[in-house]
């Protein structure tokens, strides 16, 4: 496996690859199942193969890949960022040295977090 950048798929596409790993599958019959001229009996989900680009698919492949985030995984990763910032400017220890902006701030995200109906530990909930 090459040391370049790993290429970002989705996640069916990932998974797909995974399965394959798991049967001990070589490139070129990942690229059967692809091609649906596979000649054995497979749980690897061709379609999902054929959801990215021929490219694409070569280049993780070659370089590896990683899984693109589900929307779930996104705004929990977002609520852990807003939850880290609010701590921080409630504590004083954000990017602002004056103790009346990061209160402003960490009122600020409470008060967005609030009205959009979002509650998150530790923040408002």
């Amino acid at each position: 496996m090459s040391n370049g950048n790993k290429v970002v798929i989705p996640a069916v596409v990932a998974d797909a690859l995974d399965q394959a790993k798991k049967e001990r599958m070589g490139n070129e019959s990942i690229l059967e199942v692809r091609n649906e001229e596979y000649p054995g009996e497979t749980q690897v989900n061709g379609a999902a193969l054929r959801f990215i680009p021929f490219n694409t698919l070569l280049r993780s492949l070659v370089n590896g890949y990683e899984s693109e985030l589900t929307e779930e995984q996104k705004r929990a990763d977002r609520e852990r960022e807003l939850a880290r910032d609010y701590e921080q400017h409630r504590n004083g220890a954000g990017r602002y040295d004056e103790y009346s902006q990061d209160y402003a701030f960490a009122d600020g995200i409470e008060y967005a977090l609030d009205m959009i109906g979002v509650k998150i530990g530790g923040v408002n909930a």
